[in-house]
């Protein structure tokens, strides 16, 4: 009679143990967003960097190219921008500067900035471990109330001309993901956070900011969007001339599917990549 081999027993579950997620960042976010193939050549060039590693991005050889973001735009519905300099009242302090980030303005005075008091005893890395998510937000601000919020700081001066210059859902992306590292690490989610577009060439008169709402559905949205991002197994390229112009992997040479030359790599492809609507 042959032998039954005994019934393996499962292994012991750890309480609250859960497979690692992949680390992400308020960076990735926004190059997923442009386009997918960007992402994983930034992370896999700077991987190949710290480990000397040979680049492995996880896009296979002739994969389709995608018409548009895999990402619909976060219900951040449309933020009104406010012209003149940032609005810092006389009792908000100053919690958080991201210390590797120069040219930032100043905003507060000494006796209302308590950032070397958090560097001290923080990492200058802001981590959310629970997503999976880490970054540096410019600033992270303290309103009277108790209430946090990140400021993103995009130096330009053409304000006046917001809707075709700025409202890019490039920054909102952005400031989103900070307001969740707030959450992470000061345990209260803020209602909304800003990105403040200075002005050094005119003087302060074309400075101006917009608030982005954060509480509610823009942060489920951001909550399943971390998740698209680690369930493409792809990561399959967006090649358009907005896309392409600003992508540094498409500068360096590493980008097999820039809409500059695509046609002339794949010429069996020649007038098959749609210029795609844009979401900025």
């Amino acid at each position: 009679m042959p032998l039954v081999p005994p019934k393996a027993e499962p292994l012991p579950q750890v309480p609250g143990a859960l497979p690692p997620l992949e680390h992400l960042s308020p960076h990735d976010l926004v190059t997923y967003f442009r386009c997918p193939h960007e992402m994983e050549l930034h992370r896999s060039q700077h991987l190949s960097w710290r480990t000397g590693a040979p680049l492995h991005p996880r896009t296979p050889a002739g994969t389709a190219p995608l018409p548009h973001s895999p990402l619909l735009p976060p219900p951040v519905g449309d933020p009104r921008p406010v012209h003149g300099r940032l609005d810092v009242g006389l009792q908000d302090e100053l919690l958080y500067q991201d210390p590797d980030e120069p040219g930032l303005p100043f905003l507060f005075p000494s006796e209302r900035s308590h950032v070397h008091a958090f560097l001290r005893e923080h990492p200058p890395t802001l981590e959310d471990r629970d997503w999976g998510l880490s970054g540096r937000p410019d600033y992270v601000v303290r309103r009277p109330s108790g209430i946090c919020f990140p400021v993103e700081y995009k130096e330009t001066h053409l304000f006046e001309d917001y809707p075709r210059h700025h409202g890019r859902f490039f920054d909102f992306l952005q400031v989103l993901a900070e307001c969740r590292l707030v959450e992470a690490t000061w345990k209260v989610p803020p209602p909304s956070g800003l990105v403040y577009y200075g002005d050094s060439a005119g003087g302060g008169e074309r400075e101006g900011w917009v608030e982005v709402p954060y509480v509610g559905a823009p942060r489920a949205w951001l909550l399943s969007a971390l998740k698209v991002i680690r369930a493409d197994q792809v990561r399959a390229p967006v090649p358009q001339e907005g896309n392409c112009d600003h992508c540094e992997p498409n500068r360096d040479g590493l980008c097999r599917y820039a809409r500059t030359r695509f046609e002339d790599l794949h010429p069996s492809h020649r007038g098959e990549v749609p210029r795609a609507r844009r979401f900025y």
